[in-house]
């Protein structure tokens, strides 16, 4: 008689009892709807790693607000959730491990950002941040950055770090290792490929919603050393300072002015089939787009995800990335 095969316990199978704590625990914002434009002026006290992929990539990867807002909105639901139940505390930390692994147990919290539906699909009302460089805020153009009056490679923007290159002390979590990293396994596994950072520590974010809300989480960020980008655990994109303003003169969220061109820059990473529908739709939202109608210059078409969480692969879809240029009708 064959023997009975027992299923596979998932080690990393959520815990009903704690997502409902960490729900209940969530913070609840004001209204997102009003047209205001907000500008998040981000000063990190140590750099920041972006990049959309492990990999070769197109262009160097930017941060995004919505992503680590909603990073933000989680760790703020797990600390008001151990707070108020200690005694949950070992369930509720397993099921933090267990969301960073596992896509699908992943908890998606409110943001204090306007929500906007174009074709039948919801996106969040933000730009990417902006690397500020002195007084200048460079934007994104096909695979360079664009300063001044025409376009051309900005090559003091970004480095890359290969991840075989280890942080033995990180920036503000001194520590004392008792043996060498093992580069053959594990979070420190050597690896053959790149990540892009830019050198800049200063970025700033155009959004629509409630500014208090955003101000709230990124007062969180900053006093619980919550980090902005990748390899935080190690220091990297701690947040220095932050301000917001009202953003005067900015038209649109999505897109930003190419300097001495009437091209637009796009500013947020967004499916592929939902702006070529906009293009000539003669219902493009202007306060996204800043035009009417647009055609696409050098379209940066990737598989990608265009809301948080961007790690989650099963949200992946043909997408247009930032930096692609439009030209206005």
């Amino acid at each position: 008689m064959a023997k009975r095969q027992t299923p596979a316990r998932n080690f990393f199978a959520g815990s009903p009892a704690a997502v409902e704590l960490l729900k209940q625990s969530a913070w609840t914002f004001g209204t997102t709807g009003a047209p205001q434009v907000y500008e998040l002026r981000v000063q990190l006290a140590t750099p920041g790693v972006f990049t959309p992929a492990k990999s070769d990539i197109l262009m160097p990867g930017l941060p995004t607000l919505d992503g680590f807002l909603s990073f933000v909105a989680f760790r703020a639901a797990l600390n008001n959730a151990l707070v108020q139940h200690p005694d949950m505390a070992g369930e509720l930390l397993w099921q933090w491990n267990a969301a960073l692994r596992d896509s699908s147990l992943w908890i998606d919290f409110a943001l204090p950002l306007r929500r906007v539906r174009v074709n039948a699909t919801e996106v969040f009302d933000c730009s990417i941040g902006l690397p500020v460089i002195g007084t200048d805020i460079l934007i994104p153009a096909g695979t360079f950055f664009a300063q001044g009056m025409d376009l051309k490679p900005y090559p003091k923007v970004t480095d890359s770090l290969a991840l075989r290159r280890h942080v033995a002390e990180p920036y503000h979590r001194p520590l004392t290792l008792s043996t060498q990293l093992n580069a053959g396994s594990g979070p420190n596994k050597a690896l053959d490929n790149r990540m892009y950072y830019a050198l800049t520590k200063e970025y700033r974010f155009y959004f629509r919603g409630d500014a208090t809300g955003v101000e709230r989480l990124m007062t969180f960020a900053s006093d619980h050393r919550v980090g902005m980008g990748k390899k935080t655990t190690l220091g990297y994109g701690q947040v220095s300072r932050y301000e917001i303003l009202k953003a005067a003169g900015v038209r649109a969220t999505w897109t930003r002015p190419v300097p001495g061109t009437r091209q637009l820059a796009l500013l947020n990473t967004l499916p592929y089939a939902m702006v070529l529908a906009q293009r000539t739709s003669k219902s493009v939202q202007r306060d996204l787009f800043d035009c009417d109608e647009f055609r696409l210059l050098n379209p940066l078409e990737t598989l990608g995800a265009f809301r948080p969480p961007y790690w989650r692969r099963e949200a992946q879809t043909q997408v247009l990335s930032y930096g692609t240029l439009l030209m206005p009708k």
